[in-house]
């Protein structure tokens, strides 16, 4: 058995998993044998070029012919943003950056095992001064502490390569290094050497040894929940969280009520897990009163899906409009960590990324705002009847019903802003009929802030609207 010991002496971790862009705010845990390969052959290069080729590549060698152990220690994950010159004209365009990282105790240990691994006596002292002379594993703010480990690893494994996870485990992708069997003399070196450069020179879409192996590590490894408050809390501090969503192939936004719909069935679910009792489980999730019927107040959560400039759901905001969350209304909200796709599409990573009152869970303002979904009236136009004023009549009810303003003006638009039409949108709910939505903008007669739903659906992400810049003229 062979193991090897990091410790990060600066309590931090900056590296970015193959294949995801840095401003993804995806950060790579456990640490990936290929780059630990590759840090070793640096250190070789650049401070023991004394040591004979044909020793570094046995003991490079040995390490990539089979798939390492890990312990990881508990890890939080967090970032800091840089504003960056763009190299324009302009001194304020600036591009914004993610430096995204883990944090730890500056004591915790990471151990690398490779269980069916026996090195030679001459090897473990080849491997054991290439370790001493690692400084830093990833980015170069990344310092580590590397050697040999002689001892046993408390606590066991929790993270390794598997084809199943278990309950409390979940999958990440961990690029390996392809085993030195297949090439011949120093060509097996030459492709863990193999550079950005020469990618982009002969075309490849991955380096020759690069393997991507699907590892199951515990579901707590990493933490990305806010910090919690040691005193005590009260209730009316958290009335908005804000949820951060990551996937390879992030849901549309004509999927609004889909994604909300399955986030409320996943809070009821999480509660009663908080709870243990069905009962139990909180009238803000449910939108049902004492005696199961429909709550008439609006007095239950709104699940805001927002998209991005590409047509994309990126975050979903969650608004408790009548009071603050409960703790164990918290907690459940917590534990949504992910969110399933139709048609073989990837999985959706949820992360709390905010949380605090509602009217500070968006910096919008505006006299003029525009839809940002499809308004879908909840009654229906009679023929015969003037249909703007019916649409402003619905506008002016339904903004009583949500406790928002009323208009000064509401004016039909002839397509949704954004790249999607209005009928692209799912308009309705289970077995409800389908029904019409509509782009709108109105028109208020002061400046308002704060993100708003109205009319059918509005729970569930239709009838959003937007503040227009400019003020809409």
């Amino acid at each position: 058995m062979t193991t090897i010991r990091l410790t990060f002496p600066a309590g931090r971790y900056h590296a970015t998993p193959w294949g995801r862009h840095v401003n993804e705010g995806v950060a790579e845990w456990p640490p990936s044998p290929y780059r630990f390969l590759r840090a070793l052959y640096d250190v070789w290069q650049r401070k023991c070029s004394d040591l004979p080729g044909a020793e570094v590549r046995e003991v490079l060698a040995n390490l990539a012919g089979s798939l390492p152990r890990f312990r990881l220690p508990r890890a939080a994950a967090t970032h800091t943003r840089a504003y960056l010159s763009s190299n324009n004209e302009d001194p304020t365009a600036k591009n914004l950056v993610f430096d995204s990282f883990l944090v730890f105790d500056r004591s915790g240990e990471c151990f690398v095992c490779w269980s069916d691994l026996e090195l030679t006596e001459g090897a473990r002292a080849t491997l054991a001064r290439l370790l001493s002379h690692l400084n830093y594993l990833g980015r170069s703010e990344s310092w580590v502490q590397a050697e040999l480990w002689e001892g046993n690893v408390d606590g066991g494994f929790n993270c390794e390569a598997k084809a199943a996870a278990e309950e409390d485990e979940e999958f990440t992708t961990v690029a390996c290094a392809a085993p030195a069997s297949g090439y011949e003399g120093e060509e097996w070196m030459r492709a863990l050497t193999f550079s950005t450069a020469n990618l982009l020179k002969e075309r490849a879409s991955a380096p020759p040894l690069l393997r991507k192996v699907q590892y199951a590590r515990g579901g707590t490894a990493i933490e990305t929940d806010p910090p919690r408050h040691s005193g005590p809390r009260h209730e009316q501090d958290v009335q908005a969280v804000m949820f951060g969503l990551d996937a390879t192939v992030l849901p549309l936004v004509t999927t609004t009520l889909e994604v909300a719909e399955q986030i409320r069935v996943r809070l009821m679910g999480a509660h009663k897990g908080v709870t243990g009792d069905e009962s139990l489980v909180s009238a803000v999730f449910s939108g049902k009163g004492p005696d199961g019927g429909k709550r008439l107040d609006h007095g239950h959560i709104y699940v805001l899906p927002m998209g991005n400039d590409l047509g994309r759901i990126d975050r979903v905001l969650m608004v408790n409009p009548l009071r603050g969350f409960s703790e164990s209304e918290l907690e459940a909200v917590r534990r949504v960590r992910a969110l399933w796709q139709r048609d073989g599409r990837p999985e959706v990573r949820c992360v709390v990324t905010w949380q605090g009152r509602r009217e500070e869970a968006t910096a919008e303002r505006g006299l003029v705002w525009e839809s940002a979904t499809p308004f879908v009236p909840p009654r229906h136009w009679r023929k015969g009847r003037d249909f703007g004023a019916f649409l402003e009549e619905e506008v002016r009810r339904e903004c009583r019903n949500h406790g928002v303003e009323e208009p000064a003006a509401v004016e039909p638009l002839k397509e949704m802003p954004g790249i999607f039409h209005e009928v692209e949108y799912r308009r309705n709910r289970k077995q409800d009929p389908v029904r019409p939505g509509y782009a709108l903008r109105v028109r208020f007669g002061a400046e308002r802030g704060g993100i708003f739903a109205i009319g059918y659906g509005a729970h569930f992400g239709l009838g959003q609207f937007r503040a227009v810049r400019g003020g809409g003229e």
